[in-house]
């Protein structure tokens, strides 16, 4: 039987998605190239391509919900602005995260990779 931790569900769908948004808005608000949104976020050019084109951090849909597009909108402005602290943005993005986790946005993807999982009655994250 397959258990799932909703730590290692974060941490491949949940952060990736977030990051996506938050690369989005970095290259089409901010007006960075790929390159320079990687150089700020730690990440690879081929990995900020990937997230543009929605092949990486597309597991699970955060688009539209509105807190979620606050943090990663607040978050690359903090980034872009190239003067606060990598402890602040890692704050937010853990932030967002835990809201996503909080409000069972990860619930239904969880039930996808485990179908015997009863969603229902599980309230790991909302603790």
């Amino acid at each position: 039987m397959p258990m799932i931790l909703p730590e290692e569900l974060a941490s491949k769908s949940v952060i990736p998605a977030i990051r996506a948004l938050v690369v989005k808005r970095l290259v089409e608000d901010h007006g960075l190239t790929q390159q320079e949104a990687a150089k700020l976020l730690g990440v690879t050019q081929p990995a900020v391509s990937k997230y543009l084109h929605e092949k990486r951090g597309a597991a699970i849909k955060l688009r539209g919900i509105r807190e979620v597009e606050h943090a990663t909108g607040e978050i690359a402005r903090l980034v872009s602005s190239k003067r606060v602290p990598q402890i602040e943005v890692m704050s937010k993005l853990e932030a967002a995260c835990a809201y996503v986790r909080r409000n069972r946005y990860m619930c239904d993807l969880h039930k996808k990779l485990e179908p015997g999982m009863d969603i229902n009655s599980c309230h790991i994250c909302e603790q």
